[in-house]
């Protein structure tokens, strides 16, 4: 493990235990950075553990996109409920 993919464990974790939250098991971070000097934006991903697998990592992104897409919908269905006083 690279000494970034350990501390962002270790701080992850800790962050998790602190909250109740459970045992950090496996992560995949996505970050969206920006260049101090040019301004440009660049995407940062980082996995713990570090040698996961591409496609377990690719799997642990599509799993919280559709869990993401899931609670949009459930508030989008909530929200037309309560806009005309009826489900569609």
């Amino acid at each position: 493990m690279s000494q970034l993919t350990d501390d962002i464990h270790q701080a992850v974790a800790g962050a998790l235990r602190a909250h109740g939250a459970g045992l950090l098991s496996r992560m995949v971070l996505v970050l969206e950075v920006v260049d101090e000097e040019s301004g440009e934006l660049g995407l940062y991903t980082e996995a713990s553990p570090a040698d996961m697998p591409a496609w377990d990592r690719a799997g642990l992104i599509r799993y919280a996109s559709l869990d993401l897409a899931g609670q949009i919908t459930a508030c989008r269905v909530a929200d037309s409920g309560d806009a005309d006083g009826e489900g569609e």
